[in-house]
């Protein structure tokens, strides 16, 4: 049945993907006109959730769905996808091809399927549970770095303002200063994506939802890479931060993001 899942989920993504780049191109055309670039992507997004829920319910009619525009699809609750049809928004809306479709599969509360998908890199991660991780078909892995101060990281920020956006930046601002570098990237997809594959070391986030993480978790842990809680623990999504690594530099992330975030 995994072969089966992971078959749905790259389906999804690229049938997705598509809707993405047919409606890319469009996006000049409104900023040259002053129009409203919010409605556009509104509506890319909600076009590319319902290409990829048409694609689930196609094979999985009983499925439960949680998706970013709509409303949770509650059906069997031990059957449960994560979907996310454009992470990275503001990315698109300006014409940077820095995005990607999200989808994993969550069965009893543990992720067995996934695939991530940058149409305009022609990149497709993917992952069952036990089976690795993948780029284009071929198999990817977390670095093997230990030192944090040779590391790259990104960090990304919740999306509402409060009073703890100081502590954000203060944390962002230790890490930048004891590594390589600290980016934001604006998509939780794409870095885990790219945590995955060794491309960078760390990633971690606060206040996102489910169809942010769900398919970059698995990848992570699939590619030899580890996820956790601010105290250790192991990650569930009720959980307001996010810490993923390499493995080898992940006691020092936390003790950072520990000494800065409140």
């Amino acid at each position: 049945m995994l072969d089966k899942y992971l078959e749905v989920a790259i389906r999804a993504v690229r049938k997705s993907g598509v809707v993405l780049t047919e409606y890319h191109d469009k996006l000049h055309d409104f900023r040259m006109k002053n129009s409203n670039l919010r409605d556009l992507v509104t509506e890319v997004d909600i076009l590319s959730e319902k290409s990829i829920k048409k694609v689930i319910w196609e094979s999985f009619p009983n499925h439960s769905i949680v998706a970013e525009e709509g409303a949770a699809d509650q059906r069997d609750p031990a059957l449960v996808w994560h979907v996310d049809p454009l992470d990275g928004t503001v990315n698109y809306s300006q014409g940077i091809p820095l995005c990607a479709v999200s989808v994993g599969l969550e069965e009893n509360g543990r992720m067995q399927a996934c695939a991530i998908y940058n149409p305009f890199a022609e990149e497709l991660f993917f992952a069952t549970r036990g089976r690795g991780s993948f780029l284009n078909g071929a198999p990817i892995h977390v670095s093997g770095k230990d030192s944090f101060q040779n590391g790259l990281y990104v960090g990304a920020f919740s999306s509402s303002a409060s009073a703890n956006r100081d502590s954000e930046y203060m944390a962002f601002g230790a890490v930048n200063n004891r590594s390589r570098g600290a980016l934001r990237i604006g998509s939780a997809a794409v870095a885990l994506a790219y945590l995955a594959c060794g491309r960078i070391d760390g990633f971690w986030a606060r206040g996102l939802f489910s169809w942010d993480l769900a398919a970059g978790i698995l990848l992570v842990q699939e590619a030899g890479g580890q996820v956790g809680g601010a105290g250790g623990q192991d990650f569930t999504f009720d959980q307001p931060l996010l810490i993923a690594s390499n493995g080898g530099v992940h006691a020092d992330l936390r003790g950072i993001l520990a000494e800065n975030l409140t």
